[in-house]
């Protein structure tokens, strides 16, 4: 139970935020900072599903040098969705 920013990501292929982790932007560049070569999936939500939980603000992503691969969409039989990041090189 520590703070992802100050982990060491080097043996992760994959890497998963949870969609209520505050600080996703540290975390993301520490990521790539450890392991340029990972990929990560942060969860977030769509539709009405916002009404239990809120949505990721991928916008304060542009900060941290990702790019965004791959997108999950949430449909009646799922709540969250997921956003998929490399690496920007």
């Amino acid at each position: 139970m520590n703070d992802g920013a100050l982990h060491d990501y080097t043996e992760f292929d994959l890497v998963w935020i949870a969609s209520l982790v505050p600080n996703k932007e540290e975390i993301l560049e520490c990521i790539f900072q450890t392991n340029p070569d990972a990929t990560v999936a942060i969860r977030s939500v769509d539709g009405i599903h916002q009404l239990l939980y809120e949505p990721v603000d991928a916008t304060k992503f542009s900060k941290v040098a990702c790019e965004e691969v791959g997108r999950t969409i949430a449909d009646s039989f799922t709540i969250n969705s997921n956003m998929y990041y490399t690496f920007k090189q």
